[in-house]
């Protein structure tokens, strides 16, 4: 199962479209058991999701027999990276993680004397991956080039697609290291009514609504359409997406069983979008 769900809005109110606001404890409960129910083992958290972290610990706490591979990013505010690694550890009510990430490219580039030690000391004991969460296609040409670096997180979307990084994603299966792609859903962005985009945002009106006319014709819902094409890539290793309830969990688990012609594929791969700015939720 490709799919990793991710915990953000376990801890904060996030999301353009969020119209529930922070998961509540139950819901997310409820969220994290039908995930494992339906095969979904891969959890993404930080240390700077809020409180997501320490709710993660209690349900790990509270159901032990139901194990996650567990990602989590670091928060290097006033810390060192063994500093934030084991408070993670401490919070998560776990022995070890799978995958440690530096949350920005910047993080990496300010603890690249930090990387070697981190690696040497605790790659295999607590930890089992290093990554870094990246936006830009040169980050991403950056990090490639980094052997400590195994994984990469980097967006991907109906939007942000193969088009823009379809040669880099190849790139990074080249150099053996694995790849994750958030955004799925442009931070709920997709689903936002057109008459309510923030004015920065509405030069992408017009190639929402022809994504908006392909899933018509091809019967299924936007939704469907947004995680069946990032399922498609077979260079990708890991799609992460968030939910804001239980219903959305369903509907996504849903969504992740349709399959595109190679048609619709092509056509959502030939979208383009101009402005790079406006696909990158960070500069909203």
């Amino acid at each position: 199962m490709k799919l990793v769900l991710g915990t953000v809005q376990f801890g904060l109110n996030y999301g353009i479209n969020n119209v529930n606001g922070q998961t509540t404890e139950d819901e997310a409960f409820q969220i994290l058991d039908f995930a494992y129910q339906h095969g979904i083992n891969r959890l993404d958290t930080a240390a700077n999701y809020g409180n997501a972290e320490y709710l993660l610990g209690k349900y790990f706490k509270k159901y032990p027999t139901n194990k996650f591979e567990i990602i989590t990013k670091l928060n290097l505010a006033n810390r060192t990276c063994e500093e934030s690694l084991k408070s993670s550890i401490d919070k998560l009510q776990v022995d070890s993680i799978n995958s440690l990430m530096f949350h920005s490219y910047s993080d990496y580039q300010n603890s690249k004397s930090q990387i070697q030690p981190l690696n040497r000391n605790f790659k295999g004991r607590l930890f089992k991956k290093l990554g870094v969460s990246i936006y830009t296609n040169d980050q991403l040409k950056a990090v490639i080039e980094d052997s400590e670096i195994d994984l990469i997180q980097a967006p991907f979307n109906l939007l942000d697609n193969e088009n823009l990084r379809g040669d880099l994603f190849l790139k990074i299966k080249e150099a053996s290291k694995e790849l994750h792609t958030r955004s799925v859903f442009l931070q709920g962005l997709f689903f936002k009514e057109i008459n309510m985009f923030p004015e920065k945002l509405k030069p992408l009106i017009p190639s929402i609504q022809l994504l908006h006319a392909l899933a018509k014709r091809n019967h299924i819902s936007l939704n469907d359409l947004a995680i069946a094409y990032v399922l498609s890539k077979k260079y990708i290793d890991g799609v992460l997406f968030g939910v804001d309830s239980l219903e959305q969990m369903k509907q996504n688990i849903y969504s992740s069983s349709k399959v595109l012609s190679s048609e619709t594929i092509q056509q959502i791969d030939a979208i383009k979008i101009l402005n790079v700015d406006l696909l990158n939720p960070s500069l909203w």
